[in-house]
């Protein structure tokens, strides 16, 4: 029996999604026109059922009218394109706002089912891990959006490499197992410009696209030294986000002499003594950043962690506006380390999980690339929502043993059987097909 609250529901997750794309499209389709909701749909199909290309899914959308009907009843597809029209059609970067939409739909279900409560931590903030990772590069295809790097300038052994990277920004908690992407922006080329686009300067514009959205969540944003800069953190003040971030002795030797010099009231040591490790807590609040913003104070927790089983000796630093204290040193410290989860459990996902991240699926002229990447991601939210709340998803990923497992099973399903809703696959594949196993 299927307890799956419905706003949690595989179908009526598409259903959100596919309505998210509807709104940015109104026009519907004129007689043998495929509509823009269709072709996005049918590239969010493509990541979602893990095809490891464009030209293996038209194959199939071709030779296999199960592939048609599926996607139609599934995904909403009235007629899928063929890999050409589908790449012609997507090259354009203003795709990205109702991939965006779609996004911040889903993750409204998650506030007006009161889930998302699961994710606070730290005084009912929640914690939204941001960093930049790259899924394409190449010597020799590229668009007008690629970034551009040189090596060997000036010799016959000039090579540009072009490249594009995406900023992306998940949440996260010490306490979930899953992430959830909230926000996402390319670091990209732009018209004209004879430099590359930064991380840093895209997380301004992260920053305003995540706070238009999502105007008064309660929020903590957690990021490595990059953005522990006078910059980045006025930015983060000026869009109210509370922030942890990375701090590295080389980029932050004034604030490391300035803090390791404090004495007496002015600084604060405790330890604890674990089965595993032995952490020796060192914290003061009111510490300058550094020369340039010395009147910008931020509050500093450093870490020692020494391995009994190895005896190798770790050491962290991070900087908050949060004041801290000792009672929630410890909660700040699992907050700051759940930072990682955007790389072991996002970025490290969408490339080793079936989702093909590094994967060119169709590179374009105007941002097909980046287009393709945020249908890709999108999926992935899905998928995720599905592994906290899907009753069915979580049974069935316990029964297929993992997700790589799991995922394999449902395109074999997709691809074999006539299927009515992601519900009814999901009976069939946790209770066995019926004696009319050719329709479900």
């Amino acid at each position: 029996m299927n307890h799956t609250r419905p706003h949690f529901r595989h179908t009526s997750l598409l259903k959100t999604v596919r309505q998210a794309f509807e709104a940015a499209f109104p026009q519907g389709p004129k007689s043998g026109y495929i509509s823009k909701p269709d072709h996005l749909m049918a590239g969010l199909s493509i990541f979602a059922l893990k095809y490891p290309s464009l030209l293996q899914f038209d194959e199939a959308r071709l030779e296999e009218p199960v592939i048609r009907h599926n996607l139609k009843t599934l995904y909403g597809v009235a007629k899928a394109p063929c890999d050409t029209y589908l790449r012609e059609s997507l090259d354009d970067q203003d795709f990205l706002t109702p991939i965006r939409t779609a996004f911040s739909s889903i993750f409204h279900i998650l506030q007006r089912s009161k889930d998302l409560t699961k994710w606070q931590f730290l005084d009912k903030h929640y914690l939204i891990s941001v960093d930049g990772s790259g899924f394409f590069s190449s010597n020799t295809v590229h668009c007008s959006c690629c970034l551009e790097k040189v090596s060997g300038r000036g010799t016959e052994n000039e090579i540009t490499t072009y490249h594009h990277q995406m900023l992306v920004g998940s949440l996260v908690s010490p306490n979930m197992s899953q992430v959830v992407p909230i926000e996402f922006e390319p670091i990209v080329k732009t018209d004209g410009a004879t430099k590359n686009d930064c991380e840093r300067t895209c997380f301004g514009r992260w920053l305003t696209l995540f706070r238009t959205s999502h105007p008064q969540l309660k929020t903590i944003i957690l990021g490595d030294g990059l953005y522990s800069n006078g910059p980045c953190i006025k930015a983060l003040k000026d869009h109210r986000c509370s922030f942890i971030l990375g701090a590295k002795p080389g980029d932050h030797k004034y604030l490391y002499d300035y803090f390791f010099a404090l004495e007496g009231e002015d600084i604060q040591t405790f330890e604890t003594d674990t089965r595993g490790h032995k952490r020796t807590y060192r914290f003061a609040n009111g510490v300058p950043l550094n020369e340039t913003h010395h009147d910008l104070l931020v509050n500093v927790l450093y870490l020692e962690e020494l391995s009994k089983k190895t005896g190798k000796l770790a050491k962290w630093l991070w900087v908050t506006d949060l004041e801290i204290t000792r009672d929630n040193a410890i909660n700040i410290m699992k907050g700051a380390r759940a930072r990682w989860k955007i790389e072991n459990e996002t970025f490290n996902t969408l490339k080793n999980q079936g989702y093909q991240f590094e994967h060119n699926f169709g590179h374009g002229k105007k941002g097909l690339s980046n287009v393709f990447a945020g249908l890709m991601l999108l999926a992935f939210c899905i998928d995720q929502i599905l592994e906290g709340f899907n009753t069915q998803f979580q049974a069935l990923k316990e029964k297929k043993k993992s997700l790589i497992s799991l995922h394999k099973y449902l395109w074999a399903w997709f691809t074999m059987c006539r299927l009515s809703s992601y519900e009814r696959l999901y009976d069939v594949c946790l209770t066995g097909p019926p004696e009319d196993w050719g329709c479900l």
